[in-house]
């Protein structure tokens, strides 16, 4: 974020930054409302309800391809996937990634945080 110093001096930059933002993010902040101004939900029921939509849209923002399959389908997979697709470490007691490739933003499996940050996946495809 830029210092309060730049922001001073192109207030008009940052309100045309904020609206584009708030266009594009429509969902997310109904979202937000609905949990955190009205506290209808506590914050496990919130995730119960919306985790879905949350991972989903996360995926989408990033512009992954689906190779076939419809979103539900792979967030079914993403769900019931109990192991590393690499190396096999079991996902009681590690957090799980849908891993894709940055250059054509295809999905190649899911892995395990360790591997997702070694990138373990480039060579093969």
């Amino acid at each position: 974020m830029p210092s309060a110093k730049y922001y001073h001096k192109n207030p008009e930059h940052y309100k045309i930054l904020k609206k584009e933002w708030n266009r594009k993010n429509r969902a997310y902040i109904s979202s937000y409302n609905t949990y955190y101004r009205t506290g209808k939900y506590t914050p496990e029921e919130y995730k119960q309800k919306f985790q879905k939509n949350i991972s989903l849209n996360s995926w989408m923002g990033r512009g992954m391809t689906t190779c076939g399959y419809t979103w539900d389908e792979i967030y079914d997979i993403y769900i019931n996937t109990k192991e590393c697709f690499y190396c096999g470490v079991d996902f009681t007691n590690r957090k799980k990634n849908l891993d894709h490739d940055h250059k054509t933003n295809r999905i190649r499996g899911v892995l395990c945080s360790s591997c997702n940050r070694l990138d373990v996946l480039a060579d093969i495809d």
